[in-house]
């Protein structure tokens, strides 16, 4: 059993956890990272060692501070996005099936445990979401209005019932999204860190950022999403099919930014542009509005194949 790998990976786990906590701005990203060194044990010393060094890690952030915090916010989240990476990437799952296990997992956990602790309670979910939302807004219209700031209280003033419960009612597709961002980044590092190591493996099949494109029958999955949204919009109620509309479209709309991105890092790598560099664009592109321009290039892709990855139809 390789003891002193395992230590080694629940510290690096541990540290980035207690690393958001800690260190103001870089923490906050750094913590997002916490799975890859789950990730990358379990890739390279196999089920056993991985799960060993969660659970010493999970044991670890307990002692950071209270351990029912440590229980839903580490192991729930971080652990079970690891676990899911992990195995999908140990049993050679496309890129988006490992990302898409790895990113679920969490959120169904999290909302899973949250809705039967509030339903025990005799509370509606959707109700203590929206009364939380209430007192942060007025907390910060007092604050604001101490402050002076009357343009800022007048914004916050036109915040209405109706957009608070379309707010919560998005929530689901706003974390999943999130998750499923988050997963995606620890995969792109967990697949380099070991590829570098071991350019052999089974890995190096996965396509790059540059080369990764969505299944395109999932454009169908968008159109049912939109129409759903549209027939809400037109129609005098707003009903589930329009909220569930609502959260797809988030959803699709985080899949077809990542093809977009990667038509732009295809592009870049054409230009021979160093990899720092374009980090750095790329970390540009997603800080700016511009961002939304890159959803339809995505999405075009489907039909032009600008970068010419996907393979001609078999006779």
């Amino acid at each position: 059993m390789p003891y002193r790998a395992i230590i080694t990976a629940a510290l690096q786990a541990a540290g980035l956890y207690a690393a958001g906590f800690l260190i103001p701005f870089l923490g906050q990203i750094a913590v997002l990272f916490v799975p890859v060194p789950i990730v990358v044990l379990f890739l390279r010393e196999g089920r056993q060692a991985g799960y060993l060094a969660l659970l010493l890690a999970s044991g670890l952030a307990a002692a950071l501070g209270w351990w029912q915090a440590a229980v839903l916010l580490f192991f729930l989240s971080f652990g079970l996005m690891a676990v899911g990476l992990a195995e999908g990437m140990a049993r050679g799952m496309k890129a988006e099936q490992a990302v898409f296990l790895g990113g679920t997992l969490p959120v169904a956990a999290l909302l899973l445990v949250l809705s039967l602790l509030l339903l025990k309670s005799g509370k509606n979910p959707f109700g203590v979401a929206e009364e939380y939302l209430r007192s942060m807004l007025n907390d910060a219209r007092d604050v604001y209005a101490k402050l002076g700031l009357t343009e800022i209280v007048q914004t916050l003033t036109l915040v209405t019932d109706r957009i608070i419960r379309t707010v919560v009612r998005l929530l689901p597709g706003i974390l999943l999204a999130t998750s499923l961002l988050q997963a995606a980044s620890c995969y792109g590092m967990a697949r380099a860190i070991v590829l570098r190591r071991n350019p052999a493996s089974p890995l190096s099949s996965q396509p790059t950022l540059a080369a990764w494109h969505a299944p395109d029958s999932l454009v169908w999955g968008l159109i049912a999403a939109l129409v759903f949204v549209a027939w809400g919009t037109i129609s005098t109620e707003q009903t589930t099919a329009f909220y569930l509309g609502l959260n797809l479209s988030v959803i699709f709309a985080l899949v077809y930014l990542v093809q977009g991105i990667a038509v732009l890092e295809h592009v870049f790598r054409r230009a021979k542009i160093p990899v720092l560099w374009r980090t750095f664009l790329h970390t540009v592109i997603l800080a700016l509005p511009v961002v939304v321009m890159v959803i339809p290039l995505g999405i075009i892709d489907i039909w032009a194949d600008f970068r010419k990855v996907r393979r001609p139809a078999a006779p």
